[in-house]
């Protein structure tokens, strides 16, 4: 949804800014370690009892949220509808549909918007053991990193709406893109080239609740070429180009793998010619140059279920310490405007930062999960921090999550309209 910036800044201040993609978070590589498409991708999981196509939940949620103003609070109510079909509707033939609606009812003068997502809605024809063709609406994720993935290209303009600002959770959640999309597996590697057409030009100013956002993922011809290959000692390096229309192409990098039982190193990297944040965001043209973004980490499991990501990150295209004063010294409404376009391409707003992000299942009593990130970025010196408590039965989840926005007067996440917010929500898989 196109929106009023102040509002659009209320909304993703959950999404914690840079994150593709804030649930637990896994590997979703095939089983032989070489699916091009899903190096390092990490996905929301939900039980399936049934172990059929279906998998189908509904969630309530009440949110009371502390914003800039003097004592402003608000509150929401919030019911949700998730599902997802996986079938084979014959032995080669595979049919993918993923939705989400989330109905809002909002307190503020800047409310929330009810939304529905069409994540995924695609056929996949295996021609043979090695070989798949994909069509349709796909959520094409690239990156090897947890809290910011440079080479995920296709999370611009995605989110329609956010429940949680978890990096798997954001991922799952995006609205996917229309694509062919063709793969070629090989015993020590593959290929992978991904075509979207433009099939909107330009962008509802308001889209409806049940409206299919083309002009958000389908506004320009967009391709992607990736591949990987084994090399020795377990790295898998994945190498992407990605071309748009009216744009430079950019070259991007994935590596992943095992240092030791407990340890997986990873990093990413893009270079390509390409405007600043500021620049796109005033939409300036002209002085383009080379730009670099980086993601940097390991994760660390513990024998007790405790799951450590360490992360450095590195935007080229966003504004250092010096840069952002300029900006501020420019308005409040310039500012507004930066923190709008970093959120809908879901692009880290600064030029360093630095994450953590923990995961402990089971923590203290039996199916009790922990989740917490804290990201600190280096400019001015501000944090964004979020923890989820999940007490899973048989069928349904407890949560409760809190965010909270910190900094010195003027530091970039203490710019947000959101101080903080609670949300407790009920889950009920059926």
């Amino acid at each position: 949804m196109t929106m009023h910036p102040a509002r659009r800044v209320l909304l993703t201040a959950l999404v914690a800014w840079a994150s593709p993609g804030l649930a637990v978070a896994q590997s979703a590589t095939t089983g032989n370690e070489l699916d091009a498409l899903n190096l390092a991708d990490r996905a929301e999981a939900a039980p399936d009892k049934s172990g059929g196509p279906w998998r189908i939940y509904l969630e309530g949620a009440g949110t009371t949220r502390r914003l800039a103003g003097p004592d402003e609070t608000a509150g929401a109510v919030r019911a949700s509808i998730d599902l997802r079909y996986d079938a084979k509707l014959s032995p080669d033939l595979r049919l993918v549909v993923s939705n989400r609606l989330d109905l809002v009812h909002d307190e503020s003068d800047r409310p929330v918007k009810s939304v529905n997502t069409l994540r995924e809605a695609f056929l996949s024809w295996a021609r043979n053991d090695s070989q798949t063709f994909d069509l349709g609406r796909v959520n094409v994720r690239h990156g090897a990193a947890l809290g910011y993935n440079p080479t995920d290209w296709f999370k611009e303009n995605a989110l329609r709406g956010v429940v949680s600002p978890d990096p798997a959770a954001l991922r799952e959640n995006r609205q996917g893109t229309f694509v062919l999309q063709g793969q070629q597996l090989w015993p020590e590697g593959g290929i992978t080239l991904t075509l979207s057409p433009r099939l909107q030009r330009h962008r509802s100013t308001d889209p409806s609740a049940l409206s299919l956002d083309l002009g958000a993922n389908n506004s320009r011809n967009r391709w992607l070429l990736g591949g990987s290959w084994r090399l020795a000692n377990g790295w898998t390096p994945e190498v992407l180009v990605h071309g748009s229309e009216g744009a430079s192409p950019q070259i991007g990098l994935n590596l992943s793998a095992l240092a030791g039982d407990a340890v997986v190193v990873f990093g990413e990297v893009t270079s390509g010619t390409g405007q600043t944040l500021v620049a796109q965001a005033r939409q300036e043209t002209g002085n383009e140059r080379r730009r670099e973004r980086a993601a940097l980490g390991l994760t660390y499991t513990t024998p007790i279920n405790l799951s450590v990501t360490l992360e450095a990150e590195y935007n080229g295209a966003a504004p250092d310490r010096t840069q952002w004063r300029a900006l501020q010294n420019a308005g409040p409404t310039a500012v507004l405007q930066f923190l709008n376009t970093a959120s809908v391409l879901q692009d880290l707003p600064v030029r360093r930062a630095v994450f953590a992000y923990a995961t402990w299942k089971d923590a203290f009593v039996r199916r009790l999960d922990l989740s917490a990130f804290v990201r600190q970025e280096l400019e001015t010196r501000s944090r964004s921090q979020w923890l989820e408590a999940r007490h899973r039965w048989d069928g349904v989840d407890l949560a409760v999550q809190l965010l909270l926005n910190s900094g010195d007067a003027g530091s970039v996440y203490r710019t947000l309209a959101l101080r903080h917010a609670l949300e407790v929500s009920l889950r009920w898989y059926l």
